[in-house]
């Protein structure tokens, strides 16, 4: 199907409670060589990525490749309910309920991802057996080292942005990069 607009649809998608793997990909003709996906459950995404078609290599996630694909304008979708979603599309951040049913975005697209979507979920990353027996001084940068410091069970997102004084996205892909390392959970 066709669509002008991805937060519409998703905002179509959430106030009918679809759950599945949706599929956009550019409706133009020359703009076939990226695939989005979305996890969806009960209407609201819980995951997104962007990946090259030919090989499956994983582009974009979560709010990046949210903003990427609403950008660019017409595409092409497809839901198919009640699929098992691939193992590359993992789940984002466990989701927090909330009573307002509208995310902090403005778009009342509760349940996308937002710049600070980390943050509203109220996960409290801790770090895992292999996490525990690694030297947060191995890690590939100083920004990785300084969020896995402070990743003890005790803090929140929310916390670890607010203690390093960095945007919520940053700290938020550093997390998502150690949880598919696993060494945070």
């Amino acid at each position: 199907m066709y669509t002008k607009n991805l937060e519409q649809l998703l905002r179509l998608l959430r106030s009918s409670r679809q759950s599945g793997l949706l599929t956009v990909e550019s409706a133009e003709p020359d703009g076939a060589l990226w695939q989005g996906q979305f996890r969806l459950i009960e209407g609201n995404v819980v995951a997104c990525q962007v990946c090259k078609r030919v090989d499956g290599q994983v582009l974009l996630r979560n709010d990046e490749a949210l903003r990427w694909m609403i950008a660019q304008g017409k595409l092409n979708w497809h839901l198919e309910e009640g699929v098992q979603t691939p193992e590359t599309l993992l789940p984002a951040l466990p989701p927090r309920a909330s009573a307002t049913g509208e995310g902090k975005n403005g778009t009342g697209m509760h349940g996308a991802f937002s710049p600070s979507s980390a943050e509203q979920t109220g996960w409290i990353p801790r770090r895992t057996l292999k996490g525990s027996q690694i030297s947060a001084k191995s890690l590939k940068s100083l920004e990785y080292f300084q969020v896995f410091t402070l990743v003890n069970g005790h803090n929140s997102v929310e916390g670890i942005t607010r203690l390093l004084r960095k945007p919520s996205h940053v700290v938020s892909s550093i997390l998502y990069d150690l949880r598919d390392a696993g060494l945070i959970e």
